[in-house]
């Protein structure tokens, strides 16, 4: 990296500095941070600093035993351990399942596909909201041999008809409300062979209730998966640049992150016995690697009772708080905000909170202070970094945090090192910035049906690049500064400036375009886009682009960060865009 790259960049912070919000990593659906990632300014006086062999960062925590089951299987293990344990509950209708009664609709799920023909290898969509059912789908699939892929519900038809293509789902499963946005990808997507809904039959549809009247005597408990080959989970992420990919989480690689989270030494989750469950307020999305493992797998594996919240709504998430009582917060910076900005916290409903665990997108170290000052009861706040191609998992801040900012120490069984900038080739020392490389089990197999991707993202000897840039102090503690990777986190979504830009560029107006993300208190990132207009083409305005934009995409997809139109785009004689003298632009103009 150049001298006159290193002055950009940090020019370029100047402004998310001014905001409060770093634009570093994210456990990035997808290079997802699942917590803070506020730079650690370096001391003036180093402290002694511990040495690592070859620069390599290990795990202070011992090794976690691992098992040899599918997830599925695991799940089985947890309903014969709490049958009566409540599972899931909606935290809307109060509909709810114990572990038992939640064993047996996976069992009934998953043999009502195997009747229906589908057959090991297959892939189900899961395109849903937070209900206790999504769970169900999951294990079902899954026990049937069918690796599951997941998609925002908020994703417009043509989106996750992209999604179900690339990975050619045979089956979709969803709620009734978004019937007819189902049925529509079905009509793009010729390889979607059933559309199941949970709620009442309707034409051309299979009904989730009519499966729950399966005999479950075709569910195959002998069914052959080999759990470090086959496929679990396909999420989605835009890796550290291109267009979105489907990853590939084994059986394996999501069932070790599980158990690297649960280290006894680094969490206070503790299993379900007679007199005690841990309780979950399940918000965060189960279709982003965080709400799956930070949430899903781990409320399951530890006996723990799960409430499901189907959509954000600021009075139904603090009732949910009211009326469960729950011992974990599993926040993003945005939660965060909101509890901290409360006019009061009913003491009641949080007494037994023993843990807030933030993710997803970057926060401040003042923001959790202040979030903290609001509790009377003491309370371990910690953060973590990671990514979906690492099922997600890298590290975690310590029980006890006392380095808020910090993404924390890496999990059991994990490695890093910080590579230097300009050659990468020299793993660099403590309080030295570089790009982050990690390794361990949790690595993922790969991007479905993209090699090149995969050969960029992982080095022949397994170690992947995360496209972060950070350091890491004299306790092996991570702290990530900025981000060499493409993608934009806006609300702890995912957003693929490629995927805009050639969108962008089917304007019958637009030359070329280019976008970035800029800095948002709120939102954390909005995309901005940088538009040349082809000749004739004066009178567009950016009021008919955000138009034409606005009818194609997501909402946290749509380019509210602006419109700049100009004569040109920043290439290099690659023609590559180059984004950070976009970025350095904006920052530099904003503080004028």
């Amino acid at each position: 990296m150049s001298m006159h790259l290193r002055s950009s960049l940090r020019r370029a912070l100047l402004l998310a500095n001014k905001t409060n919000i770093c634009p570093a990593a994210s456990i990035s659906s997808q290079n997802f941070a699942l917590g803070s990632a506020i730079a650690s300014p370096s001391p003036k006086v180093k402290p002694e600093i511990k040495t690592y062999e070859n620069n390599i960062v290990t795990s202070p925590y011992a090794d976690c035993a691992f098992h040899d089951m599918t997830l599925t299987q695991k799940f089985f293990e947890s309903a014969a351990r709490w049958p009566d344990k409540v599972a899931l509950e909606c935290g809307v209708s109060g509909r709810r399942y114990t572990y038992n009664t939640m064993s047996q609709a996976v069992r009934r799920f998953g043999s009502a596909l195997t009747r229906m023909g589908f057959k090991k290898g297959d892939v189900m969509g899961i395109v849903s909201p937070n209900v206790p059912e999504f769970p169900i789908a999951v294990f079902g699939s899954a026990g049937a041999g069918m690796p599951v892929a997941l998609v925002n519900p908020a994703y417009t038809p043509d989106e996750i008809a992209r999604q179900m293509t690339l990975v050619g789902a045979t089956a979709l499963f969803g709620v009734a409300e978004m019937a007819e946005t189902l049925k529509a990808v079905a009509q793009l997507c010729p390889t979607i062979q059933r559309v199941i809904l949970l709620g009442p039959t309707q034409e051309g549809c299979v009904s989730y209730q009519d499966m729950m009247q399966d005999s479950a005597d075709m569910f195959n408990d002998t069914i052959d998966i080999d759990i470090n080959k086959d496929i679990f989970i396909l999420p989605h992420s835009s890796g550290t640049s291109g267009l979105p990919k489907n990853v590939m989480l084994t059986h394996s690689t999501v069932g070790k992150n599980v158990q690297q989270y649960l280290h006894p030494e680094g969490t206070n989750n503790r299993p379900a016995t007679a007199t005690h469950q841990e309780t979950y307020i399940g918000l965060l999305p189960f279709f982003h690697s965080y709400g799956m493992v930070g949430l899903l797998l781990s409320a399951v594996e530890s006996g723990s009772k799960l409430v499901t919240l189907p959509r954000f709504d600021v009075p139904t998430f603090l009732k949910a708080i009211d009326d469960h009582q729950p011992t974990y917060l599993h926040l993003v910076p945005p939660l965060v905000s909101l509890l901290t900005n409360l006019p009061a916290l009913k003491a009641e409903s949080y007494s037994r909170v023993h843990t807030i665990f933030c993710g997803a997108a970057p926060l401040g170290a003042p923001a959790a202070m202040k979030l903290l000052e609001r509790f009377k009861n003491p309370i371990s706040f910690q953060e973590a970094y990671g990514l979906t191609e690492m099922s997600p998992g890298v590290m975690m801040s310590p029980l006890g945090n006392k380095k808020l900012g910090s993404c924390g120490a890496l999990f059991s069984r994990t490695q890093a090192k910080v590579m230097d900038l300009e050659t990468g080739e020299r793993a660099l020392g403590p309080y030295e910035d570089g790009e982050l490389f990690v390794t361990g089990p949790q690595v993922m197999k790969g991007y479905y049906k993209n090699q090149k991707a995969t050969d960029e993202m992982i080095g022949a000897d397994g170690w992947l690049r995360t496209g972060d840039v950070g350091h890491y102090d004299e306790d092996g503690h991570f702290f990530i500064v900025d981000r060499l990777k493409e993608l934009i986190k806006v609300k702890a979504f995912q957003v693929a400036p490629a995927e805009l830009e050639e969108i962008l560029t089917t304007h019958p107006a637009i030359k070329e375009a280019a976008v970035i993300g800029i800095p948002d208190e709120r939102a954390g990132e909005l995309p901005r886009a940088y538009v040349v207009k082809k000749p004739g083409m004066e009178s567009v305005s950016d009021f008919d682009i955000h138009a034409f934009i606005d009818a194609k995409v997501s909402a946290h997809k749509q380019i509210k960060g602006g419109i700049e139109f100009c004569s040109s785009i920043p290439r290099n004689n690659m023609g590559k865009i180059l984004r950070r003298e976009l970025r350095v632009q904006y920052a530099n103009n904003s503080g004028k």
